[in-house]
C-alpha cells in the first residue's frame, strides 16, 4: 500500500465558513428545540422571539468564531506548517451491468 503524504495549505475561510456553520446548525436546532420543549414543560408557553433569536445569534456566532478560526489556521500553517493527511489510492470500482 503506497500512502502519499498531503498537507492543508489555506482553508478558505468564507466558504469554510458558511459550510460548517450549517453543519453545526444542523446539530443546534434539535438541541434549541429540546431546550424550548423544556421550556413549555417548565412555563407552559413557548417563547416565540427566543426562539428566533436563539437561532440568529447561534448562525451569527458560529459563522464568526469558524470565520476566525480559518484565518487563525491560515496563519499557523503559514508558520508552521499545516495539518498533514496521509492519503492513499483506491482501486476503481467496475461497474457490473
Amino acid at each position: 500500500m503506497k500512502l502519499t503524504k498531503k498537507e492543508i495549505a489555506f482553508v478558505d475561510p468564507m466558504h469554510t465558513a458558511k459550510t460548517l456553520v450549517l453543519v453545526y446548525l444542523c446539530f443546534s436546532v434539535p438541541i434549541v428545540l429540546l431546550a424550548l420543549f423544556v421550556a413549555f414543560i417548565r412555563d407552559g408557553a413557548i417563547p416565540g422571539f427566543t426562539v428566533l433569536s436563539a437561532l440568529i445569534l447561534n448562525a451569527l456566532l458560529g459563522f464568526a468564531l469558524l470565520w476566525i478560526a480559518c484565518k487563525v489556521y491560515n496563519w499557523v500553517a503559514g508558520k508552521f506548517g499545516g495539518i498533514e493527511l496521509a492519503l492513499r489510492e483506491l482501486p476503481e470500482e467496475i461497474e457490473a451491468d
